[in-house]
């Protein structure tokens, strides 16, 4: 009887840990940044819980429906431009001041635009893109060393936004939409990835506040009674 109930909760736990290593794996498929628009890549329609995601080619998309996801994989060239405009309005502070290429290039208002993988990317001319396209891992490992030597001196938050433990000498860096986040470990970054925007909530509402933050009201009630 012992021996059963062992076997049936190893069963079990076996069973758990498939069933989650299945749900993170998608996290890993991607390349690039997670697909940061709250809106279908086909009918442009506003997504629910019951997005379907898919990863092409490497990049992740989210669509309304399995129709949208046919159509997109039917004919990638009519929908991509969209997604990519859309992904490129609605970024935020490009995070790198020089072109990746050109490196004595500042990056200017009218510096070339483009998306790798759901990755806003700016470069100094048209002929970096090729550059950059031609050789993305090299490019892209650049792009997130920028990033985090940027960030980092910055960084306030003391702890894992998945985990909530300390951020420790193992902690890993991770960049997402142009933002860096420290996880404990190379096991939470799949969960950042599958929802940044609650990693950066976590992050923000962690970060201690600044003294220079506090309010006139607050300095001024550091006063002893009765001083005008």
């Amino acid at each position: 009887m012992r021996l059963t109930a062992r076997l049936a909760s190893s069963a079990v736990a076996l069973a758990a840990f498939v069933g989650l290593a299945m749900t993170a794996a998608p996290a890993a498929d991607f390349t690039g940044d997670p697909y940061p628009l709250g809106t279908c890549a086909v009918s442009g329609e506003k997504l629910g819980t019951d997005a379907t995601v898919e990863v092409i080619d490497g990049r992740q998309l989210k669509f309304c429906c399995p129709k949208c996801v046919a159509s997109f994989k039917k004919d990638p060239a009519k929908y991509t431009p969209a997604v990519d405009e859309a992904i490129i309005k609605a970024a935020g502070a490009y995070p790198v001041k020089h072109c990746l290429v050109m490196k004595d290039e500042e990056i200017e208002d009218d510096a070339s635009t483009f998306v790798w993988n759901n990755r806003v990317i700016k470069v100094c001319c048209k002929k970096c893109i090729g550059k950059i396209k031609a050789a993305p891992e090299t490019y892209m490992k650049a792009y997130e060393a920028e990033v985090i030597a940027a960030q980092k001196p910055k960084y306030a938050a003391t702890t894992c936004p998945i985990s909530g433990k300390t951020l420790g000498d193992g902690a890993q860096d991770v960049v997402v939409n142009g933002k860096l986040v420290r996880t404990c470990c190379p096991g939470c970054v799949g969960a950042v990835k599958a929802d940044p925007k609650a990693a950066f909530a976590k992050i923000e509402g962690g970060a201690p506040a600044k003294k220079d933050d506090a309010k006139p009201a607050d300095k001024a009630s550091d006063k002893p009674a009765g001083d005008k």
